[in-house]
């Protein structure tokens, strides 16, 4: 069982008069989430190009890049939709601690 106190939870008495309260948690990088949007989009623009019916007035390599754009786009929306959702829970994990600023304090 826990105990009602955590030890890395800081209390009033423990905190000295420069220390700042913050928030810490594991965040998610943006680009990452991006990146593989707009992959996805691409690969899935390449099959939808290569594997559907030959057009006449179009070549199959004008529609890839045609498709892969749009996908692309549509890609990242829905990756920068997902980076918000896990962010949003990794937030709710948070925990507080306190920064204690290191350094002269004659030099902030």
């Amino acid at each position: 069982m826990e105990s009602s106190q955590h030890p890395s939870t800081p209390t009033p008495a423990d905190k000295a008069p420069g220390d700042i309260e913050v928030e810490v948690y594991a965040a998610p990088r943006f680009w990452p989430f991006v990146g593989i949007g707009a992959l996805l989009g691409v690969v899935i623009a390449f099959v939808s190009a290569f594997t559907g019916e030959e057009s006449a007035d179009f070549s199959r390599a004008a529609v890839a890049g045609f498709l892969s754009v749009a996908f692309a786009f549509f890609g990242v929306l829905l990756a920068g939709i997902v980076f918000l959702v896990v962010d949003r829970i990794t937030r709710k994990k948070a925990r507080r601690a306190l920064a204690v600023p290191m350094g002269d304090p004659e030099h902030r």
